[in-house]
């Protein structure tokens, strides 16, 4: 079961690196026979050789790999993340992940909170462009594109999640009072789809509206399904409450052929980059996300506990309250998932 790392740039290049040992030793009690092959795909090698994703990346990667564990993208050599768009957004469309799943639990739940983030489309399509005028844009465009066959499967997809995980509320987030053409295409085809799934009620709510509760009170909350540009903004919103972009993790999806990239929500952090400080709870969340989605849900479990046992210690970053650093922060986790394997027993194989 091969597993493609792409580290990528600033903080990426620490906190994923940091991450393996703990996937490594699971893979070693449960059997799993993982294995990981780092790309050094980002800034540097998009500066070096103005390469991105290389040809036949999606292609060996499609054929080779069963999922991608993926760290973060940005430099401040390349301000207009030429290489971040060419990288990640590549990914995302040439593997048709258009299911970006970024559950998160509000400080203080119990419960965590599913929201479902369409991917590929919409305002990241990629349409539009710009009408110069004395050597500077006059006019810029950027165009909402949305086909009917990919809000179907993926709102199916996410009903249908939500369903069989026992989920009972979802809420769909548009603003077809001012999008009218997309916003109405989302509606009825929320609508349409929701009546297959009986035992899930729906709600709509524009989105302004929708943040405003959802930072107010977001326990109402099961499942959220939204577009891509504002499933983006309410992903950022879902790390805040809780605690901070450091915590949270996302998976993208593409359910035909079961093909995912998990990653965390944050982005390269340059501004600590290379301190060892950097928190990586985000991107093992991320593979914890990884081994649930792989079908390894014992080994998933055993690094979710892991995990909330080292972000109460002293071990912890201080943006979780503690004086820890990357290493400490995952030598903790090491330690207790030690502990945990051997509290079940040596026997975990099958």
């Amino acid at each position: 079961m091969r597993i493609a790392v792409v580290p990528g740039d600033g903080i990426g290049g620490e906190v994923v690196p940091a991450v393996l040992p703990a996937l490594s030793l699971l893979s070693d009690r449960f059997g799993l026979d993982l294995s990981f092959e780092i790309f050094d795909w980002g800034a540097e090698r998009w500066l070096a050789e103005g390469v991105g994703l290389p040809p036949g990346a999606l292609d060996l990667l499609a054929s080779d790999y069963r999922a991608v564990l993926f760290g973060a993208l940005g430099d401040p050599r390349i301000p207009d993340m030429a290489h971040g768009r060419d990288i990640l957004l590549g990914l995302r469309r040439g593997l048709d992940l258009y299911v970006n799943h970024r559950p998160f639990t509000p400080a203080g739940g119990d419960r965590a909170v599913d929201l479902f983030r369409e991917n590929t489309q919409g305002l990241y399509a990629g349409v539009g462009g710009t009408v110069a005028q004395g050597g500077r844009p006059a006019v810029a465009i950027d165009e909402c594109v949305y086909t009917r066959e990919t809000v179907e499967k993926f709102l199916r997809y996410c009903l249908r999640t939500l369903n069989d995980s026992g989920r009972e509320r979802v809420t769909l987030v548009h603003k077809s009072n001012a999008v009218p053409h997309t916003g109405r295409l989302w509606q009825e085809v929320f609508r349409a789809e929701l009546a297959r799934f009986p035992g899930l009620v729906g709600s709509e709510e524009y989105v302004d509206s929708f943040c405003y509760h959802l930072v107010r009170d977001a326990s109402p909350y099961e499942g959220i399904v939204a577009s891509n540009l504002f499933g983006d903004i309410v992903s950022d919103i879902g790390a805040a409450l809780m605690g901070g972009l450091g915590l949270a993790a996302s998976a993208s999806i593409c359910p035909e052929t079961g093909y995912a990239l998990f990653e965390p929500v944050h982005g390269s952090a340059p501004d600590i980059a290379g301190q060892g400080i950097a928190n990586p709870f985000a991107t093992a969340t991320a593979a914890v996300l990884m081994l649930d989605h792989l079908g390894h849900p014992r080994a998933a479990t055993a690094l979710r506990r892991a995990l909330a046992g080292a972000a109460r210690s002293d071990a912890a970053t201080p943006d979780m309250g503690g004086h820890g650093t990357t290493a400490t922060f995952m030598a903790e986790v090491m330690t207790l998932l030690e502990k945990g394997l051997a509290a079940e027993g040596t026997d975990l194989h099958g």
